[in-house]
């Protein structure tokens, strides 16, 4: 609607001009406002910020892996709709003021966006690193910084980390089967961790996981999340049945 058309925000700062200070006024007051939304549009968005880190993130292993690219391009299309989504890869491609370190990136998401949404950032960047099949210590490197900047722990991005990823534990002993070894490592925890380790690990993930936590994220994203919380319970599940 012509009303809610950023575009026309100009014309409407004419009328105050005028009746403020007449033609002078008007033309003062049109073109103020053309400069404070020229500036408006041109900067840096949170979703431009998040595709120039995903673009970074891509390429920090020294490959361009297809799978990533699609990942990428279907997330952003999914949250963002089809056409904010094909403005924001044509405006990675054209614009040359985007920042290319990663400080300045993730300090323009801070101020973007509200805390509360940093867990779903590096959910979706340990997805994208993981798309191609594994995570290489440059990738995992990377998100880690991002988290620290967060104000994310070592051991809060470890159990984000291994939700992503299957790791294997040896067991020390023939005490426990593959599945208990397997169903610590979904909940960041190794072999020898306490009941109580194991109960605070699983409260934590649950709350992080639940799907209501992430209301205004994509479907995709959500769905995920549905699986890993599904994965955490079952976990705990055998965890609380078959750990001594």
């Amino acid at each position: 609607m012509f009303f809610f058309n950023r575009k026309y925000y100009k014309y409407f700062a004419l009328i105050p001009g005028w009746l403020l200070g007449g033609w002078l006024g008007a033309i003062s007051s049109f073109f103020l406002v053309r400069e404070i939304m020229s500036k408006k549009e041109n900067e840096i968005s949170f979703e431009l910020a998040l595709l120039k880190i995903s673009s970074l993130l891509i390429k920090s292993d020294g490959k361009i892996d297809e799978s990533e690219i699609k990942l990428v391009q279907i997330y952003f299309k999914n949250k963002f709709g089809e056409s904010k989504s094909n403005k924001l890869f044509s405006d990675l491609k054209n614009r040359n003021d985007i920042p290319n370190d990663l400080n300045s990136l993730t300090e323009i998401i801070k101020q973007r966006v509200s805390p509360s949404k940093h867990y779903s950032i590096l959910q979706f960047l340990f997805s994208l690193s993981v798309a191609d099949g594994k995570l290489t210590r440059d990738e995992e490197e990377f998100i880690y910084n991002i988290g620290y900047s967060f104000s994310f722990s070592n051991e809060r991005l470890d159990s984000l980390k291994n939700q992503f990823i299957k790791t294997k534990y040896k067991p020390k002993s023939k005490k426990y089967t593959q599945q208990t070894i397997d169903a610590l490592g979904v909940l960041g925890l190794k072999e020898g961790a306490t009941l109580s380790e194991i109960k605070t690990s699983y409260r934590t993930l649950a709350k992080e996981f639940h799907p209501d936590k992430l209301s205004g994220m994509s479907e995709g994203i959500i769905n995920l999340a549905k699986e890993k919380f599904q994965l955490i319970q079952n976990s705990y599940d055998h965890l609380k049945a078959n750990y001594v």
